[in-house]
């Protein structure tokens, strides 16, 4: 017997005994009669041996062919099983979706965004891996990815969802006790706390377009920007962090004040990230449209 007989043929005479005829096996399966003719030929030919006795209007098995039936039968419907599950898997609105995405992002008000998507969808179950770190989203075999900052893979689709805009913080009361600040260069005479990975500050004017570009001498460096948040609203210094943590209102740190409020830091883009458009998930599909169209209507403004 020849290794290489197509499984699609065997299927092929699998339906066609159940049909009971080679007529019947053309109508229920759209095949022509023909093709079905010679699929079984060329089935017959690479197993070695005879299949099926067959005339015009009749056939019966042969020994083989009744015992490829019984034999194959259970495997082709397993088959056939597991195809139609993994069928439904991919069009059906459930199941479970792996996604990773910054912590602090995510506790600040992305994490909103996938708790609106679950009551949508509530078939569809979220993995949530939150870090810091560029996580391996093959190995881990993440379904999305959320980035903030530069690309390091453009193997992925990436999809701008938003742009985080950074700027200068502060307490009333150190503000009040330290030097004036009227140019980003006098912040050399603060205390600076730098949140990683924001490390060398590259700042521009809003007015004027100027360009000004620094590296902080940490008083305090944190990998953690509530940490440098926290820090600076105990009166230990000036931070540069997204601007949404310390000017909106509903935010815990809106006690600090704007420092230099006409420069900004470097924008970072936050992108969504998925593997391809053409094998996709109905679930991961819906997750990504539904992104889109929230952060449309809910991501934090730019000040």
């Amino acid at each position: 017997m020849k290794s290489g007989f197509s499984l699609d043929d065997l299927q092929l005479f699998h339906r066609l005994v159940q049909n009971g005829s080679l007529r019947a096996a053309a109508d229920a399966t759209g095949i022509p009669l023909a093709t079905i003719s010679r699929r079984l030929k060329i089935l017959e030919r690479d197993l070695g041996c005879r299949l099926l006795e067959r005339s015009a209007h009749h056939f019966s098995l042969t020994d083989m062919g009744r015992h490829y039936y019984d034999q194959c039968g259970p495997l082709l419907d397993d088959l056939q099983s597991i195809a139609d599950e993994l069928e439904t898997d991919q069009h059906e609105l459930s199941g479970l979706l792996k996604i990773t995405a910054p912590v602090n992002l995510s506790q600040q008000w992305l994490g909103q965004c996938f708790f609106d998507f679950m009551r949508a969808y509530p078939k569809i179950r979220l993995q949530l891996v939150l870090s810091n770190r560029y996580e391996n989203l093959v190995e881990q075999q993440f379904d999305a990815a959320f980035r903030v900052g530069d690309l390091r893979d453009n193997s992925w689709i990436a999809r701008h969802i938003w742009t985080t805009h950074l700027g200068f913080c502060a307490s009333n009361h150190y503000l009040a006790s330290a030097p004036a600040i009227d140019h980003p260069r006098d912040l050399l005479k603060h205390h600076l706390i730098v949140a990683d990975p924001v490390d060398a500050w590259m700042l521009r004017n809003t007015d004027s377009n100027e360009i000004f570009s620094m590296t902080p001498q940490a008083y305090l460096r944190t990998s953690d920007i509530i940490v440098a948040m926290d820090a600076a609203a105990a009166d230990l210094g000036i931070t540069l962090v997204p601007d949404y943590y310390f000017s909106d209102p509903k935010h815990q740190h809106q006690q600090l004040q704007a420092v230099l409020p006409s420069w900004r830091g470097q924008e970072r883009p936050v992108n969504l990230l998925y593997r391809d458009r053409e094998v996709m998930s109905a679930r991961l599909r819906a997750f990504i449209d539904f992104v889109l169209h929230w952060m449309e209507a809910h991501a934090p403004s730019a000040h």
